[in-house]
């Protein structure tokens, strides 16, 4: 399973950055990689489904009562209660919104340049094995897969413009939220 291993340090510190506990978010990873060895059905994308999965492992690790924290001398905290942000409407509407736009950068492409990318980025074949498979040489992989990245970095690029005015907009004069 290449596709999946090749992803564990990426998902390791998402899990990491949502827990803040290097023990736990290890064991909700490897927790991750059982549950996606067992799903049966075709996977389009191995990222995907490890990222559908931890998501699934997060929401149900903060659904449990927190033993500990029912102590009645400690002081409850708002933040104690909030749902994780990316459970929030507003972040669910625009992780849709930049997975739409990445899909749409890709689909754009030619393609050619969009099945090497594809079967480079995606399916974890490398440029020497995607160029077998499309019978093409591997320097020409090498210059689809460039210009699918620099497409890719293009609209992240605009995306990212775009993103940080909103969250300037939702400040008031003070430079607090409003």
């Amino acid at each position: 399973m290449p596709a999946f291993e090749k992803y564990y340090t990426e998902l390791y510190r998402f899990i990491n950055r949502k827990l803040r506990d290097r023990e736990h978010a290890e064991d909700m990873a490897q927790e991750t990689f059982i549950r996606a060895l067992t799903v049966t059905a075709p996977v389009r994308s191995h990222r995907s489904l490890l990222y559908r999965i931890a998501k699934n492992l997060l929401v149900d690790h903060y659904r449990r009562p927190d033993i500990s924290s029912t102590d009645a001398s400690e002081e409850t905290d708002a933040e104690h209660f909030a749902a994780p942000s990316y459970l929030q409407p507003y972040e669910l509407i625009e992780e849709n919104q930049y997975t739409e736009l990445m899909t749409n950068t890709i689909e754009a492409l030619p393609p050619r340049c969009r099945e090497a990318f594809i079967l480079h980025r995606f399916d974890g074949l490398s440029q020497k094995d995607v160029a077998r498979q499309m019978g093409i040489s591997t320097n020409m992989v090498e210059k689809h897969i460039i210009r699918a990245m620099m497409a890719c970095r293009t609209s992240n690029d605009l995306w990212q413009q775009e993103h940080s005015g909103r969250n300037a907009s939702h400040k008031n004069k003070d430079g607090r939220d409003e």
